[in-house]
């Protein structure tokens, strides 16, 4: 299985769980330990994002 096919996978998990689910990944893996982000401002596919390129890069996640 190839970067993207793994990226494509990912995003595809992420986007079968709940957003409250990707909201805590979200804040661990993008916004470190520090942040005021609260879940009714941030769109899922946003957030989804954000985690792929956070990954696997910004190229890969715009094939995604």
């Amino acid at each position: 299985m190839n970067t993207i096919d793994q990226a494509r996978q990912t995003s595809k998990n992420l986007r079968q769980m709940s957003k409250q689910a990707v909201f805590q990944l979200w804040t661990s893996k993008c916004l470190g330990r520090i942040h005021s982000a609260q879940i009714k401002e941030q769109r899922k596919d946003w957030m989804v994002y954000d985690i792929v390129r956070s990954q696997y890069g910004a190229a890969i996640a715009e094939q995604v």
